[in-house]
């Protein structure tokens, strides 16, 4: 007879769970830099929150499933000093609604349960070792942060050479713990409820960090520029999207800091995207800058002014 082991039933389990967290709207926007860095800033703040419960547990009672190498304090210290300032990141520790949940549970059951500790300490750190990793570089991507340097430092573990090594000896040691089915079961749900914590708090940053261009806002814009500014757009990529010879050029896309096109140059298509001179925070504004980007075009070009 095969057993299982519990790390395997665990993860399908939850796994629903976890595919629910990945498709957080805050956390897409994120990682595609559609919202500000203080977005970043705000998340980093909450997580200190989360993990100075977490880490307080682990110390005072000793569990043997956190190890010095996952400490993640002060790296959460010295990213939001770096994202806030020295004088003010304290400032930005005012948990939110769900995040305030998440340490009620925390205190509840992290001091006196250890199944329950390892639930979110599972959650938590092995998310952060895994997806985590995906986080990080999409976040130095969007935002020209780099890794293992402070404002991601989060996400670094300079001390465990072999992430995937960690994470394979973490889960022989759920395996050999001496849980009977019942507790494994009682675990299970602990890890589901900490999915659902944590996707509360991206959802409580969602509604503050609020990405201005979703998809059918800027398919509303690509339309009305395509179908009434093709001209327009044209000059724009022969003055600022370097392509002094195009022909045609239809907007394929935009986000807060520009605007791109499909562009035709010789009778073959090319994307070419032009920057906005300012991040932009709302739809109104697109009119302005794509106004100022063809008035600016036609001067650029040496046409006489619209």
């Amino acid at each position: 007879m095969t057993i299982t082991p519990f790390s395997s039933r665990l993860r399908t389990a939850t796994w629903a769970d976890h595919a629910s967290a990945e498709q957080s709207t805050f956390l897409a926007d994120l990682t595609k830099g559609r919202i500000p860095l203080a977005a970043h800033a705000a998340l980093t703040a909450q997580h200190y929150l989360i993990y100075e419960v977490l880490e307080q547990a682990a110390h005072e009672t000793a569990s043997p499933f956190h190890s010095p190498a996952l400490t993640r304090l002060p790296a959460l210290k010295a990213d939001l000093e770096h994202l806030v300032g020295a004088a003010d990141w304290a400032g930005l520790l005012t948990p939110t609604t769900a995040t305030a949940e998440y340490l009620a549970r925390l205190r509840e059951i992290a001091f006196t349960w250890p199944g329950g500790f390892v639930a979110h300490h599972y959650n938590r750190y092995l998310g952060d070792l895994s997806g985590g990793q995906f986080v990080a570089r999409a976040i130095a991507k969007a935002y020209g942060l780099r890794l293992g340097e402070p404002g991601l430092l989060f996400y670094s573990f300079p001390l465990i050479d072999d992430l995937q090594a960690f994470k394979a000896g973490y889960r022989s040691m759920m395996d050999a713990a001496e849980w009977d089915e019942v507790e494994q079961e009682r675990i299970i749900d602990e890890v589901k409820l900490a999915y659902r914590l944590n996707i509360d708090v991206l959802n409580d940053l969602g509604k503050v960090y609020v990405n201005p261009f979703p998809p059918e806002v800027v398919a509303q814009i690509m339309k009305h520029m395509n179908d009434d500014h093709a001209a327009d757009s044209v000059l724009i990529c022969r003055a600022f999207g370097g392509q002094p010879d195009a022909t045609a050029a239809v907007m394929s896309g935009m986000d807060a800091d520009g605007i791109e096109f499909e562009v035709t140059v010789g009778g073959a298509t090319q994307p070419t995207r032009v920057p906005f001179s300012t991040r932009l925070t709302q739809r109104a504004e697109v009119r302005v800058e794509v106004t100022r980007l063809y008035h600016e075009a036609r001067a650029r070009l040496g046409m006489p002014p619209a």
